[in-house]
């Protein structure tokens, strides 16, 4: 909802209630998923997407993306910028 707020993303429905319908699980950012960014090198410089990778890290879970800086991570990824059909 954070992209939408600022107005760099146009949504009209539930994202939340779309993810409990299709079986997601959400998961809450802890104070161990704020730590693990100290330890993290500065390749990225969005915090929302920082934040993303240190819980990712923290976690040991694949994480779904076709921004390219996240493969700079020792984050596993599901789907890269240059294979976008391997996530549709």
């Amino acid at each position: 909802m954070l992209k939408s707020s600022i107005g760099k993303l146009q949504i009209n429905f539930n994202p939340i209630a779309i993810a409990k319908e299709s079986g997601f699980e959400l998961l809450d950012y802890t104070a161990e998923d704020a730590i693990a960014l100290k330890e993290m090198p500065f390749h990225h410089k969005d915090p929302f997407d920082r934040m993303l990778i240190s819980q990712a890290l923290n976690r040991n879970h694949k994480i779904m993306t076709v921004d390219n800086k996240f493969d700079r991570y020792a984050c596993k990824i599901f789907g890269s910028s240059t294979n976008y059909n391997a996530l549709i």
